[in-house]
């Protein structure tokens, strides 16, 4: 899909000439997922245009991540740590904006088959659902596991591909316990099928969890963007910029009228509680915090010590430039 966006884009060159706007793709994991909503915003307000851009939106798994830093005119909305040194990836991304100061995830187990639950030791011998293995969601999920001392070897984790068949896996008793990100959470936690047990939705909570703050999704485009074009990094981080301000007052009526299409939300009551339950994780204003930075490295050298490699040694994987011009123009 990605290959094909960029032929797209390669064959509408023509037609950017003629509109004097740029042509940029933006692949996230699941579109559906809240998370990513100051970027859809970007597009549904209309930030994108004003900024000179046209935006192709595409869902991609986010192992495919590792593949596109050469890709050019690619951008990504996915957790920071995926950019941090890895052993598997050898391109050099830049996250450009902070959009998630926190994890964004929540974890929580079924009433049914865990109605018992009263601690993480309790995983032992249970199934977690995530939507990929080796993901963002597993990794936090592993790093809690740890730290409570539950033998990991016990606990199974259980792809499930998408939210659709997250809630139906969860349905028919298939997963103990899922972790993932809103919608989805709040609509199970609303039916009363699930109780959620830790919440990296909450700043507190993450801090408490990770002995600080660990960032969730940002804004990642090739190194290469950054110094090639910055004009466009700069364009990217503009429009999502003024998302995040527009969602620090956006009441209900606000919300409803650019409420995002998915098939598992069912009433608008709903769409406004898994928003608010998103609130206190959205970034200010864009920026991360090198304390912030330094705990992400921190968590992710545990992740995947083989990896990570010593602070210092390169480059930082993140600029706040285009965000402190932001900012500026935008009074935030």
């Amino acid at each position: 899909m990605l290959a094909g966006a960029l032929g797209t884009i390669c064959s509408a060159s023509s037609v950017n000439a003629q509109t004097d706007k740029a042509r940029l793709i933006l692949a996230m994991d699941d579109v559906s997922s809240l998370v990513h909503l100051p970027v859809l915003l970007a597009q549904q307000l209309g930030y994108f245009k004003a900024e000179g851009l046209l935006v192709d939106i595409v869902e991609q798994p986010v192992n495919v991540f590792a593949t596109n830093a050469s890709a050019g005119m690619v951008a990504w909305s996915v957790p920071f740590t995926h950019i941090l040194p890895s052993s598997r990836r050898d391109e050099a991304w830049r996250s450009v904006m902070q959009t998630g100061k926190t994890p964004q995830l929540a974890l929580g187990v079924s009433k049914k088959t865990l109605p018992g639950f009263k601690s993480l030791k309790d995983f032992e011998g249970h199934r977690i659902g995530v939507l990929e293995l080796d993901s963002f969601a597993q990794r936090c999920v592993d790093f809690m596991l740890s730290q409570a001392g539950v033998n990991q070897q016990r606990v199974t984790f259980i792809p499930l591909g998408s939210s659709l068949n997250a809630i139906q896996a969860f349905k028919n008793g298939l997963v103990d316990a899922l972790c993932v990100t809103d919608p989805l959470m709040t609509l199970l936690d609303k039916r009363g099928e699930i109780t959620i047990v830790r919440n990296l939705r909450s700043v507190r909570e993450t801090s408490r969890v990770f002995a600080g703050l660990l960032p969730g999704n940002s804004l990642c485009v090739p190194a290469s963007l950054v110094t090639k074009d910055p004009k466009i990094c700069q364009a990217l981080v503009n429009s999502v910029a003024r998302s995040l301000k527009w969602l620090r007052t956006a009441g209900p009526s606000d919300l409803l009228h650019t409420m995002t299409d998915s098939p598992f939300l069912p009433d608008r009551a709903l769409y406004l509680n898994a928003v608010e339950n998103l609130r206190d994780s959205f970034s200010a204003d864009g920026n991360l915090a090198p304390e912030v930075y330094a705990n992400a490295l921190r968590v992710h050298k545990l992740w995947e010590p083989a990896g990570s490699v010593q602070r210092g040694s390169q480059e930082a994987p993140y600029t706040n430039e285009f965000v402190m011009q932001a900012k500026k123009r935008f009074k935030m």
